[in-house]
This record gives C-alpha cells, sequence and structure tokens, in this order.
C-alpha cells in the first residue's frame, strides 16, 4: 500500500487521472453524427511544422484533426503519394459495403489461385489453391497487411469498382491500378484523402455506420507496425493502417484516448526508413499532446 501511495505522488494528479482513465478506457464506437467543421488550427499547424522539421530527407504529406472539435492542420495534403498498404483501405471498404448490401457473403470461401500470388508482406505464399472464407482474407489484409488477401478480395469487387467507390467517397486522389491487367505505375493516395476517410470512419459516415464501426473495429486489431503509437501511453487505442515500400513509408488512423480522438495520417516518401519512422511518431505525438492542451 505504501509503494501504491508513494507512486501515487510521484505521478501527480494530471498523470494519475490520465492513468485512471486509461486503464478504463475503451474505443468508442463509430458515431452516427455529422462531425463538426474541419478548420485550420495555428497552435496545431506551428506544432506540426515543427515535427516536419525532424526528417531532414525525403518529402512528407501529413494532416491532423481532432475529430470532436474540427481542429486540424496539414502538410502537403493534397499532393500524390504511394499508397503502399494503404491501398488496402478502400478494398476493406468496397467489400465491407458489399457484405452490408448482400452482394458478397462474409463466409463464402474463395480459391487462393496461382495469378493471386505475391511476395512482400502476408502469411499466405505457401497457401495456393487453399479457400478462405471472404471474413478471414478481410482480417489476414489488414492484421497481417496480406497482399495476397487483397488480390484475392480484389479478384471478387474488382479493381474499377474498388476505383468507383473511392471516388465516390470524394477520395480523388486515391486509386488502384490493376498490374496483372498490365497497368503501371503504383496504388497512390493522398493525405487529405485519408484524412476524409478516417474522420468518416470515426464519425460513423463512411457507408453506413456498421459498415464504419466494421472497418474500425478491422482496424485497430494489432498490427506488426504501429508507427502512429510509438511513445504514446500503453492505454491509446490505434484503429490504422501503415504501409511500406523501399522508397516510401506510411501510416494513418485514428487514435483514440480518454483525452479524445484525432486523425493522424503521415505519408513519406525518399527518406531513411529510420527517420521516417520517428517522424510518423512525432506526428502523432503532436496529436496526442493538442489534446492533452485544449480546453
Amino acid at each position: 500500500m505504501l509503494v501504491v501511495i508513494v507512486a501515487a505522488i510521484s505521478l501527480g494528479p494530471g498523470m494519475l487521472r490520465d492513468l485512471v482513465a486509461g486503464v478504463l478506457f475503451v474505443r468508442p464506437p463509430a458515431a452516427s453524427l455529422t462531425p463538426p467543421p474541419v478548420h485550420a488550427d495555428a497552435v496545431l499547424q506551428s506544432r506540426l511544422q515543427a515535427a516536419r522539421a525532424t526528417l531532414p530527407r525525403g518529402t512528407m504529406g501529413a494532416v491532423l484533426v481532432d475529430v470532436q472539435t474540427g481542429a486540424s492542420a496539414s502538410l502537403e495534403a493534397a499532393q500524390s503519394f504511394p499508397a503502399a498498404s494503404l491501398f488496402k483501405l478502400p478494398l476493406l471498404l468496397e467489400v465491407l459495403a458489399e457484405q452490408d448490401r448482400g452482394q458478397l457473403d462474409p463466409e463464402q470461401r474463395l480459391e487462393i489461385r496461382p495469378a493471386d500470388w505475391t511476395d512482400g508482406s502476408g502469411v499466405l505464399q505457401a497457401r495456393v489453391g487453399d479457400r478462405l472464407s471472404v471474413r478471414e482474407l478481410t482480417r489476414l489484409m489488414i492484421q497481417e497487411s496480406d497482399n495476397i488477401a487483397a488480390l484475392v478480395l480484389l479478384d471478387a469487387v474488382g479493381v474499377a469498382t474498388t476505383n468507383a467507390t473511392a471516388e465516390r467517397l470524394g477520395l480523388h486522389a486515391t486509386r488502384l491500378v490493376d498490374h496483372r491487367a498490365g497497368d503501371t505505375g503504383e496504388h497512390t493516395t493522398s493525405a487529405a484523402d485519408m484524412a476524409q476517410l478516417l474522420v468518416g470512419l470515426a464519425s460513423g459516415q463512411v457507408i453506413s455506420q456498421h459498415v464504419s464501426e466494421s472497418a474500425l473495429a478491422l482496424l485497430e486489431l494489432k498490427q506488426t507496425v504501429a508507427w502512429l503509437g510509438d511513445g504514446l501511453p500503453f492505454w491509446v487505442k490505434v484503429a490504422h493502417k501503415w504501409g511500406d515500400l523501399p522508397d516510401a513509408r506510411n501510416d494513418a488512423g485514428v487514435v483514440f484516448t480518454p483525452r479524445g480522438s484525432y486523425v493522424a495520417v503521415v505519408l513519406t516518401q525518399g527518406g531513411v526508413p529510420e527517420e521516417t519512422a520517428t517522424a510518423i511518431a512525432r506526428v502523432s505525438r503532436v496529436g496526442y499532446d493538442y489534446l492533452g492542451s485544449r480546453p
């Protein structure tokens, strides 16, 4: 008991309050409400610009949005970047939307064909010929960032359909390319697109409240990498998707805390991997600290 009392005194009332709130904290569900208008916040902008200075090489597109107030800051938000595995976010929404409309059965089993084989992240490289449910493929695509699972799901819903959905959602810089059909180039997106999508998910406005909640539940699963959560208290809940290519490193998500929630999107290209990981974490920390400093 004495140790507990000493520890409580050493933490101070503010930190102790955060600790108690954090231990009891659970992620709020996707709320069916209209989010407040997004508006630039000078304090948040100056802090984001300071965080940008921690990335000495390469380019960065970034957006921070306080979900409760709409306060935001951005850097090169409209610039197109390689999406890396962030292309799996619009694909996730198309799969969930088709399930919601009854067009795709989550228990339907889909075959992994030789044409679906690819390298990179994931756990299905030795599973060609196996049949997995849409539900399991969707989980693997997000939690394990499995590229083969993504290709199997793309076979089911179509690249063109997924791009059309992204366009309807206002994600004008987000485009998937069909490499197997001979398309060249990379999947692309922008920090502004990803921030708009994530604010919509947090507020239950993407497709439907049910689809938004289903997406957040998958994005909250523990993933191999969570740069947005690095250095944050253990009690935060991060619903996100990360992506990594030789020349690009991204993380985009909603960070839920007892203080409130914020969207953080950081896209980088041409940087040193260790430096980009540090910069992504620093941007997210700016969002977290801002929640603690606002009235």
